[in-house]
């Protein structure tokens, strides 16, 4: 007898959480104020970086996490606003057990730009860490260039980033970033007849401290030209008005056009070693300005 009525109990108590998981799940997609959410992480993203965002949609994704659809992020350029990107959809997950532990981790899924990006953010009290893995993102859509300073560009990209997330928006944060570029061609460029100009591989590392974007390394190889980028952008809240302090070296490969080559000596001087261009570009993103000395 007493076997039994502890088998009642359990069969009981099973039936209460199924019950309670059942009712959870139908608030989710029933009574949960999606759109109050959605405005929230709005602000919020908004209030932290430089850009303006859109969200179609917010849907659950069982049984913890949201789905996002047809996110668009815009920029201000002067007072027009220009879509940097889109992305399809974007899933958030929450991991149940590190709450036990007062942890927060969720895992990340997106499909951006015709490729996938996937990572995870760790949070224990004021300290976080943010990690993030892009494959096959098709920089053909990427508009913002194209539309703020007449520049287009192709290519395939792939990297990784890892940030420190700690309180205050983006210039509070340090991290770093490497990626490279396959199949990289200019199609696109403000000096008529100089595009379509390949650029071939790219390869580059980057560092975020406190507003202060550092180009460790950023060299392509295997085009119309060999070279390399280094210096820094100071981000602005503003952020067509980040500025830019940029070295660049480049040297035409045996492919690069000839009839360029006079462009190439007006741009820059020619450096010690022959056949190689230097310049400096400063200014803003949105207004750069060539510094030849």
């Amino acid at each position: 007898m007493t076997i039994q009525m502890k088998g009642k109990k359990a069969f009981h108590a099973v039936i209460f959480i199924l019950l309670g998981i059942l009712f959870f799940i139908l608030f989710l997609y029933i009574g949960f104020p999606y759109d109050t959410l959605k405005r929230r992480i709005t602000g919020e993203l908004e209030a932290k970086t430089p850009f303006l965002y859109e969200i179609e949609e917010v849907r659950p994704y069982p049984l913890s996490g949201l789905t996002f659809k047809n996110v668009v992020i815009y920029v201000l350029v002067g007072s027009k606003k220009v879509k940097v990107l889109g992305v399809d959809r974007f899933r958030v997950t929450l991991s149940l057990p590190p709450l036990l532990w007062r942890k927060v981790y969720l895992r990340l899924w997106g499909e951006i730009l015709g490729g996938t990006v996937e990572g995870e953010v760790t949070k224990r009290g004021d300290k976080g860490e943010l990690m993030l893995v892009g494959r096959d993102v098709n920089l053909q859509q990427v508009n913002i260039l194209r539309d703020a300073v007449g520049v287009e560009m192709a290519g395939i990209l792939r990297g990784k980033t890892a940030f420190t997330l700690g309180e205050g928006g983006v210039y509070e944060q340090s991290g770093t970033a490497e990626f490279t570029i396959s199949e990289a061609i200019v199609s696109r460029l403000p000096l008529p007849g100089v595009a379509p100009l390949r650029v071939g591989g790219v390869q580059g590392r980057l560092e975020l401290k406190r507003g202060n974007v550092i180009i460790k390394s950023l060299a392509f190889s295997g085009g119309d030209l060999n070279g390399q980028v280094l210096g820094n952008i100071f981000l602005n809240p503003n952020f067509s008005q980040s500025r830019l302090n940029l070295r660049i070296t480049i040297k035409p490969s045996a492919e690069f056009d000839p009839r360029y080559r006079v462009l190439l000596s007006l741009l820059g001087r020619q450096g010690q070693k022959e056949g190689f261009y230097a310049f400096s570009l400063k200014g803003t993103l949105l207004h750069p300005r060539l510094v030849t000395k």
